[in-house]
């Protein structure tokens, strides 16, 4: 009975591969409904198998299978759907939106592996830095692979979306497995489902880019040390492949998300017994060697880069990180009115707090919602991205200062460095992007599933412990968005009073101040107040 149930089931899977390669062979612009359907087929198969891979890995369960589906049915939606109205909808003087792209780097880089795909070059090229839309080359390299071999006769950028929408539903998989061991059940179903619906990492998946690959890998090496915990070895094949996915697309990404996990590690409650009993030593030896070994080596590829040329390995990241910042944070002076206005206020002196914050906002739901001359999918766009963060960041400020109060929790020590790790690498974000409404916040999603667990422990924190944190700081973010939106609307509207941008930040840090200092006073209080005795009067 269940041989036949699979069978059942493989069987409905496979006609729904072919009525959805039919449909996007329709859709896809090139004419040549045949070759299209027999492209999308072979790698929808593809994705098909490595999902069901996952899957069979992680055990799921029927409602995360469904968040998987849900994950890569809407990346695949959004991306299609997105291609074909942006050349409409989108700015008509825009090269990437009437080709159908919403991210410059998504356009020139898929245009580049399209080129390589249909030249006599070797794919190895796309390593020889000689493509300005992939210093690396290995997206480019991955994309100018799937269309030579699957659709040499024309150039069909849904292949590019259905990797990334398969790489998502995986990544679920796999987050929804690492998360379960580590918080339980009820935390890794609602981390599975930020991570799923996330905006910003749904607009990545849907626009070729390269976090579509990235963020899934990290959720992958997640996986892969929670079975190296639990003693499955299969855990160190998922390891290598999702290292070698991370260094090959993006090698900081993977040298940053591999170091992450390393200290996780060691914080984890059994290395520290491990520790203790004084195991474990030559293990982690090992593992800070590797982290040097892959420090140098990323070091190296960065110093080969255009705008970090002749610096020593060690030295690169400095000098990339200081460049990338200058001329980003002037992108970002000439084309925001905000910025423009607290840096003629305060002074040159401080561009890097003003990047700072600024990034940290970025995008700016309050400049979405006042902004007029924005066509309108962009500001749908806008608002779902920046909304999302906000959400998200709501959660990640609450966690942190619950990971700090937090002291029974038996990941007490992980989700305090997960904490730091997040928020450092926000503001890293923030400053190497110089506040950029774009590169910024794909920067920061590169450490997604560390937000979103973090987000996930903290919404079951706050919610056994009916906990009034919450709802302060959501006041505090209300207070935020409210005053800066006053001032976006008091700058576009007529009628609306528009303050002075150095007033309006005053106020706002005096509200915001004003109610984390009366919750620190209440919470004394009520702690401090007696308890009357009930002596049965």
């Amino acid at each position: 009975m269940k041989k036949f149930y699979e069978k059942k089931v493989t069987g409905v899977i496979l006609v729904l591969i072919l009525l959805l390669a039919a449909l996007v062979a329709l859709i896809d612009g090139s004419g040549r409904w045949l070759q299209g359907w027999l492209a999308y087929s072979a790698l929808l198969g593809l994705g098909a198998l490595s999902i069901y891979a996952a899957w069979r890995s992680v055990n799921a369960s029927p409602k995360v299978t469904t968040i998987a589906l849900l994950s890569f049915s809407l990346r695949l939606g959004v991306g299609i759907a997105l291609a074909l109205l942006l050349p409409s909808v989108g700015y008509q003087n825009n090269a990437e939106h009437q080709a159908g792209y919403v991210f410059t780097d998504a356009y020139v880089r898929d245009n580049q592996a399209w080129d390589l795909a249909i030249s006599t070059k070797p794919i190895s090229t796309a390593f020889s830095g000689q493509y300005s839309g992939d210093q690396y080359g290995g997206m480019l390299a991955i994309s100018a692979f799937i269309y030579r071999l699957l659709s040499p006769d024309f150039h069909r950028p849904f292949l590019v979306l259905i990797l990334g929408a398969s790489l998502a539903a995986m990544g679920c998989l796999f987050l929804w497995k690492a998360s379960q061991a580590w918080l339980g059940d009820k935390t890794a179903l609602l981390a599975t489902w930020i991570f799923a619906l996330f905006p910003e990492s749904v607009l990545l998946s849907s626009s070729q880019m390269r976090e579509a690959l990235v963020i899934p890998a990290t959720a992958a090496s997640f996986f892969a040390l929670s079975q190296i915990q639990a003693r499955r070895w299969t855990g160190w094949s998922w390891m290598i492949v999702s290292g070698l996915v991370l260094f090959c697309v993006q090698p900081l990404a993977g040298f940053i998300s591999f170091a992450v996990l390393a200290v996780t590690w060691l914080l984890d409650p059994i290395t520290v017994l491990s520790r203790k009993r004084g195991q474990g030593i030559a293990i982690i030896l090992v593992v800070l060697a590797i982290l040097l070994v892959c420090m140098l080596l990323v070091g190296s590829i960065l110093a080969n880069l255009p705008s970090v040329q002749g610096s020593k390995p060690m030295a690169a990241f400095l000098t990339w990180f200081r460049n990338n910042f200058t001329f980003q944070s002037y992108l970002t002076e000439r084309s925001s009115g905000m910025f423009q206005s607290l840096l003629d206020s305060l002074g040159e002196g401080w561009r890097w707090l003003i990047t700072l914050v600024y990034g940290i906002a970025q995008p700016v739901l309050p400049a979405v919602v006042g902004d007029p001359s924005a066509a309108w999918i962009m500001r749908i766009i806008g608002v779902f991205r920046a909304a999302g963060w906000y959400a998200l960041a709501l959660f990640l400020v609450y966690g942190s200062m619950g990971a700090l109060r937090s002291r029974g929790e038996p990941r007490r020590r992980q989700l305090i460095w997960i904490s730091f790790i997040n928020w450092a690498w926000i503001m890293v974000a923030a400053l190497n992007a110089g506040a950029d409404q774009w590169d910024n916040p794909r920067y920061r999603a590169i450490l997604l599933i560390w937000q979103v667990l973090l987000a996930a422990w903290a919404w079951d924190w706050a919610r056994s412990r009916k906990d009034a944190w919450l709802l302060r700081w959501l006041a505090v973010e209300a207070v935020f968005v409210g005053m800066f939106t006053e001032w976006y609307l008091g700058r576009y509207y007529q009628g609306f009073i528009h303050l002075d941008i150095k007033l309006m930040t005053l106020i706002t840090l005096l509200i915001s101040g004003g109610i984390i200092l009366a919750g620190v006073v209440w919470d004394k209080r009520r702690i401090s107040k007696p308890t009357i005795p009930n002596n049965g009067l």
